[in-house]
């Protein structure tokens, strides 16, 4: 016991031995040992508070990003075509004008009589049968209606209008008839085709006919258009003129007295001379023949037209 006192004793002693303010002193508990095991290939790391990070990190699927879907724009309706407006055509030389044909005869021939002129005692034959072609054969109302028809296309495309006594050749329309559809269309001029008949085969060349001064109010009118369409026919179809100037006068044709508006008849040629009848009965000719009408009737109603045509 005395032993154990001692020892306290001694260890009091040496506790006050120690300088002041000193931290006394621990002693570290021994450690274990670790053993290191042997390093292995590992790739470099980082280590940054305890998470480990690939210096090579491992490229990851992200994760595509869905486009955003886009708002179809709306349709807007088409607005509709605009009509383009056709261009109105320019009138034609003609336009206004108002020509009447009678194409001479018709199939149907028929003797009845009829009064030459409105109230008139003297009579003739409602439509006479025509002649025909020395050696073609061919009736005149063919050569007159085919060449009718021929000039009503030129002057429709003149722009003039065409009043035509018939079409056709199967009709029975009198020449009385035939003058009041021009009194009803109220025609600028009505012209009556035909083709003549001589006694003697020799007879040729083109002529006009017009009423009588005594028979029209429009005979200075008539005369003046007869003498410029002949002179234009003769020029384009080569035929020769008859008579003088190409120029008779008639006060017995009921196509003509019974006519309230201006008008003639052309003789177009003689079907019984043989040339003649060859060219008449030709239809290449049949157009030079109504060329040479409508050139005619051209420069009489546009005489500037005619005038132009010669600067």
């Amino acid at each position: 016991m005395k032993r154990i006192w001692a020892i306290l004793i001694g260890v009091l002693l040496l506790a006050g031995c120690t300088k002041e303010g000193a931290a006394p002193q621990v002693v570290p508990e021994p450690t274990t040992a670790v053993t290191a095991e042997p390093a292995t290939a590992v790739p470099t790391v980082l280590v940054k508070q305890h998470i480990i990070i690939d210096a090579a990190p491992k490229a990851t699927s992200m994760p595509k990003e869905s486009p955003t879907p886009t708002r179809s724009p709306s349709l807007t309706p088409s607005p509709e075509p605009t009509a383009t407006p056709e261009p109105t055509p320019e009138p034609g030389p003609l336009a206004g004008i108002i020509i009447g044909l009678d194409p001479g005869h018709q199939l149907i021939y028929d003797p009845a009589p009829e009064p030459v002129a409105p109230g008139a005692r003297e009579t003739k034959q409602k439509v006479a049968g025509g002649c025909k072609g020395i050696r073609s054969g061919v009736y005149e109302y063919e050569v007159n209606l085919n060449v009718g028809l021929l000039l009503r296309d030129l002057l429709k495309e003149a722009g003039a209008t065409v009043v035509m006594t018939h079409e056709v050749l199967d009709v029975n329309i009198s020449n009385a008839q035939r003058a009041q559809m021009f009194n009803e269309a109220k025609v600028d001029l009505g012209i009556r085709l035909h083709c003549n008949k001589g006694n003697d085969y020799k007879l040729v060349g083109a002529f006009m006919i017009v009423p009588t001064q005594n028979r029209t109010q429009f005979y200075d009118e008539n005369v003046r258009a007869a003498k410029t369409i002949l002179a234009a026919y003769c020029e384009e179809t080569g035929l020769t003129t008859r008579f003088d100037e190409g120029m008779t006068y008639r006060s017995d044709q009921a196509g003509f007295n019974w006519c309230e508006r201006p008008v003639l008849t052309i003789e177009m040629g003689h079907l019984t001379n043989p040339g003649e009848d060859a060219l008449l009965s030709s239809p290449a000719f049949q157009a030079r023949m109504a060329q040479g009408l409508f050139n005619g009737i051209l420069r009489y109603f546009r005489p500037d037209l005619a005038e132009a045509a010669n600067e």
